[in-house]
């Protein structure tokens, strides 16, 4: 009788391990499923706010080109005008989102704070603030004419394309105005940068000519 008290309480003694074993391994299995479910939601939210701010970057966008599309290719687009972001060179060496961490670089000062006080050869102005949208993100631009210097047109990045003879609302195509045929016209390059929620920052970076 006494024998069969003690198999008993061994048995008793390994049912209680292996309950315990498994309630630890459901314990990390729920955790698991937790932080699984968490991350998912992580990536989703951080792809929603990288698309708003891709939208917000077109918006930005598209306003350099209505700004740019009324000096494209006449004489005033041959001088930088800082106030409104445009520049008549390509600026090759700008250090256009300031991540390099190469000071011997110019920047953009997109937080309007004289490049965070760094020591850099030239901090350039970009476009006045575009105001934040229903969600809540702004964007900036900075407008480059693809060319080596400021000036009439010369060695600049350009496209052949046709015109018509000069007319009362026709442009100036430089030298080449009063003619019929093909010329060559400027691209520009037009940088947005958009800040929105959670210090989402986006750049959209497209080429355009006109």
């Amino acid at each position: 009788m006494k024998k069969q008290n003690i198999n008993a309480g061994r048995q008793r003694g390994v049912v209680l391990i292996i309950t315990l074993i498994a309630l630890v391994a459901m314990t990390l299995a729920a955790i698991a499923l937790i932080r699984s479910v968490d991350t998912g939601n992580v990536v989703a939210g951080n792809m929603a706010f990288k698309q708003g701010a891709v939208l917000a970057g077109d918006s930005g966008t598209e306003a350099a080109i209505n700004w740019l599309s009324a000096i494209a290719g006449v004489a005033a687009s041959q001088a930088d005008i800082p106030s409104s972001g445009y520049y008549a060179t390509s600026q090759e060496t700008l250090d256009m989102t300031g991540n390099s961490g190469d000071l011997t670089r110019p920047r953009v000062d997109w937080d309007k704070d004289n490049c965070g006080g760094l020591a850099v050869p030239a901090c350039i102005e970009p476009s006045p603030l575009i105001a934040a949208n229903a969600a809540g993100y702004e964007a900036r631009y900075v407008i480059h004419r693809l060319c080596p210097a400021a000036g009439l047109a010369n060695n600049c990045a350009s496209t052949a394309t046709t015109v018509a003879g000069t007319s009362s609302g026709a442009k100036d195509y430089t030298t080449k105005g009063g003619l019929s045929g093909e010329v060559q016209v400027e691209y520009y390059r037009i940088t947005t940068r958009v800040r929105g929620p959670r210090n989402t920052t986006s750049f959209v970076e497209t080429i355009v000519f006109f």
